[in-house]
């Protein structure tokens, strides 16, 4: 199926939920793309607001990425928005009493500040997570901006041993579905910020999936890439990839967050 394809089942399953996205996959407003239990939007669109990939603000063409039934932004603040009034009852990865929970949260590199798309900090850990949604589906090379990485006395404080990760895919003219710059950039800031903090960093992917994911070339390649991405990075960092699928099959019996994975599965669980 292609990719085309697969963004129409999207758009498809918006409308079964009740959405009225225009034929391109967008709804008229930032809050038309929330479920009903996202009960904290006014402090949540300060923090997207605040981010660098400009969510929330119209681009040229009138368009605003967050209203898109496919934004990835959007699939994150649905499922994990609701933290932001209940974070002291939820146990993430077997951590729990959490004192922050924040969207586009940026760790500073020294040389960068990349913005993750949700954060949580307690007392002894820092949890990054990146979420995608479709853009998985398309291939990019993952060198993107990493030659800024190489030798830099900003960040004497990661392992001589990090840069080969870098120069390896500094080297590399395939093109992937893991955005591995991304992912290298977010685990520099989660070093940084857990070695001034003296707390242990982790890094969190979680990715859509449609139910029948196995049946696709483009699904398992992605799995593929997370596996030797996650081989070559946890010498130094907790890498925890995990889809939504796997998210909302193992949280969605926990009571903090019944409610809203039961929306979750309504608006975005579907079979291609």
């Amino acid at each position: 199926m292609s990719n085309s394809k697969i963004q129409e089942k999207i758009i498809e399953k918006a409308v079964e939920y009740g959405l009225n996205p225009n034929a391109k996959g967008y709804v008229a407003s930032n809050t038309a793309n929330l479920i009903s239990t996202v009960d904290s939007w006014n402090e949540i669109e300060k923090e997207l607001d605040n981010g660098q990939g400009s969510e929330l603000r119209p681009d040229k063409n009138g368009i605003t990425k967050f209203n898109a039934v496919h934004s990835s932004s959007a699939l994150c603040v649905n499922n994990f928005g609701l933290l932001k009034s209940r974070l002291s009852r939820f146990t993430f990865l077997n951590y729990s009493s959490f004192n922050e929970a924040t969207f586009e949260k940026k760790l500073p590199t020294g040389i960068s500040k990349p913005n993750l798309d949700f954060y949580l900090e307690n007392e002894k850990v820092l949890i990054g997570i990146e979420s995608k949604f479709t853009e998985t589906l398309e291939k990019k090379l993952p060198n993107k901006n990493l030659e800024k990485y190489l030798n830099r006395k900003e960040l004497e404080y990661l392992p001589k041993s990090f840069q080969k990760i870098i120069k390896s895919y500094i080297a590399s003219t395939e093109r992937i579905h893991l955005d591995v710059a991304q992912l290298i950039k977010h685990s520099i800031g989660l070093l940084n910020a857990g070695q001034k903090n003296k707390k242990k960093p982790i890094l969190v992917y979680i990715y859509w999936l449609p139910v029948n994911w196995v049946h696709f070339d483009i699904f398992k390649q992605h799995n593929i890439e997370i596996n030797e991405f996650k081989n070559s990075i946890n010498e130094y960092i907790d890498f925890v990839p995990m889809s939504y699928l796997e998210f909302w099959n193992h949280y969605g019996v926990e009571p903090t967050l019944k409610e809203s994975i039961y929306e979750m599965r309504k608006r975005y669980e579907l079979k291609i």
